[in-house]
């Protein structure tokens, strides 16, 4: 006999309780703000247990709402390493603004669906509004920005390459690579992410399209270098994608836009700067000076989940106009209400369909910190990484790297990288805080970027005490007696 199926369970929980849930997570959200500066930065996972303690939700039964978020929290709170800590000096994850955790609060409750204008006009005119207001500072002279809103840099970086093959050969949209006369090129830094690697094979160009150039000084690509490697191709292929990289992950080199702007007028090449970190500083006027020559630049990576301190994720495309995006994402079928150009249906414009409202938490951070308040974070940020740079040169450590971002890459004096591996492994042991790694120039150096807004001088200083105390300690260690 086949057994009888369960009773329908009747509507979802109602008004009430949904409040009691939503307000024990905003709870638990605020306590979690107020208490992670005594927390660890990172805890070392058991693999093994980790896994016996989430196998234990089997699904089978309902549990209430309130226990399962509390568990949710417990579980990343008590494994892993903490990017929202004010001492994590690593990678460019900072901890979000709380106005920008409210705004995904409230995209994710309402959930407007991002695909055409008609379903959406509030949250597609909210985006477009914002993709304005960096457009305006990247090109000052244009009225209106293209650009959509995107799940990261890596897409938006995506959107760059698919948006050059479309204005270097409006073909390529139907007929794909076979369009090209020759097969198109893809110029970056060596020192560039290497998402530029995935971002080609997902084009179907392959790896070997990527042609990544040795930067003259091991940091910083400019227009010469960039031209001459062209020139060394010539034959081989079509430059069609010329990168600047803002903001390089391992040392905080900026590229030489103007340069490498002008490489690209010559070989009627799309320019693309790849500002994911960097590209915040735009709302600082004392800092948008870093990025001279990006006002030259055909599109703009953004990453507002990094320097902004919204939660991810949220990258952002901003270009000079929309006719490349139309041409890439340009399609049109019954089922969709509208393909509208003149609205700008985010769905012709961008490689996502369905998608959620990514703006929401730019917006009302933007709307609670106002540009102003961004400027002085971000100020702040710059006077720490001073600050780091020269307690480093003071504590006896050598700064390799030549950025005016902060972010610092050092070593002790005559460090081999067995040393520089020990003195990380034995920092990050100690809980207090979190740095990197980096291979700078063939050799290994330790990293510290400033990330979050939340950092103080006291941070910067207990990181270069630990620093100072664990080299003590090692050379000690290693001294014979």
């Amino acid at each position: 006999m086949p057994k009888p199926a369960a009773p329908y369970p009747g509507p979802l929980p109602h008004a009430e309780s949904a409040r009691d849930l939503l307000v024990q997570a905003a709870n638990l959200a605020a306590d979690h703000l107020e208490r992670r500066r005594g927390d660890p930065v990172a805890i070392t996972a058991d693999r093994d247990a980790l896994a016996a303690r989430i196998a234990a939700f089997d699904f089978a039964h309902p549990m209430p709402g309130a226990d399962a978020v509390a568990t949710l929290f417990d579980l990343l709170r008590e494994a892993g390493v903490r990017s929202d800590h004010p001492r994590y000096f690593g990678l460019f994850n900072p901890p979000s603004l709380p106005a920008g955790i409210a705004g995904d609060i409230v995209a994710a409750t309402v959930n407007p669906q991002l695909a055409v204008w008609a379903h959406a006009p509030a949250a597609a005119e909210i985006e477009r509004h914002l993709v304005r207001l960096f457009g305006r500072r990247i090109w000052p002279e244009s009225g209106e920005t293209a650009g959509t809103f995107t799940s990261g840099g890596s897409e938006a970086n995506h959107t760059a390459l698919l948006a050059a093959l479309a204005r270097k050969c409006p073909d390529w949209a139907d007929r794909g690579v076979a369009a090209f006369a020759r097969p198109p090129l893809v110029y970056a830094s060596a020192e560039s992410h290497l998402a530029w690697i995935k971002i080609a094979r997902a084009a179907g160009l392959g790896a070997q399209a990527v042609r990544l150039v040795p930067a003259r000084d091991g940091l910083r690509l400019d227009g010469a270098t960039l031209e001459a490697a062209i020139r060394a191709d010539e034959g081989i292929g079509e430059p069609v994608l010329l990168v600047a990289t803002a903001g390089t992950t391992a040392h905080g080199a900026i590229d030489d836009i103007a340069g490498i702007a002008e490489v690209g007028a010559r070989h009627g090449a799309h320019v693309h700067v790849d500002a994911a970190w960097a590209g915040g500083i735009l709302l600082d006027p004392a800092q948008r000076r870093l990025l001279s020559g990006i006002e030259r630049a055909d599109s703009v990576t953004i990453d507002p989940h990094k320097w902004l301190a919204v939660p991810m994720g949220a990258g952002l495309y901003c270009a000079r106009d929309w006719q490349p995006l139309e041409t890439a994402f340009g399609v049109s079928t019954a089922y969709m209400p509208s393909a509208s150009t003149a609205m700008r249906d985010p769905y012709i414009h961008s490689l996502q369909w369905s998608r959620r409202f990514i703006g929401a938490k730019l917006f009302v951070a933007l709307a609670t910190l106002g540009v102003d308040g961004y400027t002085a974070m971000i100020e702040r940020q710059f006077a720490l990484g001073r600050r780091l740079r020269a307690k480093l040169a003071e504590s006896g450590f050598v700064v390799v790297n030549d950025s005016p971002l902060p972010l610092s890459c050092f070593a002790p004096p005559g460090a081999t990288d067995a040393t520089v591996q020990e003195l990380a492994h034995a920092v990050v042991a100690n809980g207090s805080t979190w740095l990197s790694t980096v291979r700078l120039d063939g050799r290994l150096c330790l990293r510290a970027c400033i990330t979050g807004f939340e950092t103080e001088k006291q941070d910067v200083d207990s990181l270069i005490d630990l620093l100072v105390t664990t080299e003590r300690e090692r050379r000690l260690a290693n001294t014979p007696e």
